[in-house]
């Protein structure tokens, strides 16, 4: 059973009861998709992907499946502004292409100044879906998602580079300052950088956060007796389908990186790369940009989010990629300590792979939401002083 089937429990009745049959051969096919993948059935033409039980991962699963079946390659963020299989279908009709930029509204609405947050190793905004949902109707948030997740523009492959391109689209709907910025994962690098570059040109950034981001480069590699102990830990904890899955996530990341190779030798043109290959492509250029960044030293504050828990899966990762363990045993402070003018930490339950996410994504909506609640009160008494 999936992921999603095991956290979602639907009543069969609730379904039934809601049910609307799909009305033509586009619907019947993306209603079949979504069975299949959510292990839910029926699914009625109206019902909510994430409400359902869908997530990130599967909406990854998702969208590839629709490349394969009706021939169009569509953006992750397609699910936000159609999270239904009718709007889905609908979208699919459509003779021209939806249009696409990297600054996707999750939740465009409210008061407050706009809160961008930057996409992690997966390169696509969906899981920030149930954070904007937490931060409530009167905190905008929008997602930056890498270029080139379209399946039109090339990826990006160095951390200034796309910090550059996010300024560029986040003025759009921002023209100046006080900005909000937070990035999760690697993408917290990238804000880091965005708030360098904002910084440079004289604009005021009033909010930096990093969700579970580290410096690369920060922490030594593993000894081999540690690296032989955790392994031990997890061959313990899973059983004979951890070597399995060790060695599998291995050929997996040699296979993609020599693939991918190939399709660059041989000049196979981006547009023509098949959905699943241009995604694993993007994500070998966000960790190629993270290895090559070096952060310079930011007079600002900093306020970083640490998940608590530490992730199995990540035992087996590279060797140069360290666990929340050597993050606590290390150094507390992920590397950012010398940094920055001034760190705030907090710690929230979860892991790196969950913190975003239910149960855990509402301690730390309340933790954001103090934070950003205080950066606004500060912006607005400096500018109230500016002015007078």
């Amino acid at each position: 059973m999936s992921h999603s089937a095991q956290t979602v429990r639907l009543d069969q009745s609730d379904l039934e009861a809601d049910y609307v049959a799909p009305q033509n051969s586009t619907q019947t096919q993306l209603v079949e998709i979504w069975e299949q993948l959510l292990e839910i059935t029926p699914i009625s033409i109206r019902d909510n992907f994430f409400e359902i039980g869908g997530d990130s991962l599967l909406a990854v699963r998702l969208f590839a499946q629709i490349e394969q079946t009706f021939g169009k390659s569509l953006s992750l963020s397609t699910l936000l502004q159609s999270p239904t299989v009718e709007q889905l279908a609908s979208v699919l009709g459509e003779t021209t292409s939806p249009s696409w930029s990297s600054l996707v509204p999750i939740q465009p609405n409210g008061s407050k100044p706009p809160f961008f947050c930057v996409h992690g190793n997966g390169a696509n905004v969906l899981v920030f879906n149930e954070l904007a949902n937490h931060l409530g109707a009167e905190q905008p948030f929008y997602g930056l998602q890498a270029r080139g997740v379209d399946g039109k523009e090339e990826a990006l492959d160095r951390i200034e580079e796309m910090a550059a391109f996010y300024i560029q689209e986040m003025r759009t709907v921002q023209p100046q300052g006080p900005y909000f910025v937070g990035g999760f994962s690697s993408g917290g690098l990238v804000a880091y950088e965005i708030a360098q570059q904002l910084h440079a040109e004289g604009e005021q950034v009033a909010f930096l956060g990093l969700f579970d981001t580290f410096v690369p480069g920060s922490f030594p590699p593993v000894s081999i007796p540690e690296r032989l102990a955790r392994h031990w830990r997890n061959l313990f904890r899973l059983g004979a389908k951890y070597p399995l899955k060790m060695l599998r996530s291995a050929w997996l990341r040699v296979y993609n990186k020599n693939v991918c190779r190939l399709y660059q030798l041989f000049r196979i043109k981006w547009l023509n790369w098949p959905y699943e290959r241009k995604r694993r492509y993007i994500g070998i250029c966000i960790r190629r940009a993270v290895k090559a960044y070096v952060p310079q030293v930011y007079p600002g504050q900093v306020t970083l989010f640490r998940a608590s828990e530490p992730p199995m899966g990540w035992y087996y990762m590279g060797r140069d990629f360290p666990t929340p363990d050597d993050w606590y045993d290390r150094d507390p402070q992920y590397g950012w300590g010398n940094l920055v003018g001034e760190l705030e930490s907090h710690d929230v339950s979860g892991h790196h792979g969950s913190m975003l996410k239910e149960p855990h994504v509402a301690g730390l909506t309340e933790k954001l939401r103090a934070s950003l609640d205080a950066a606004l009160d500060i912006a607005e008494l400096t500018r109230s002083n500016h002015v007078s």
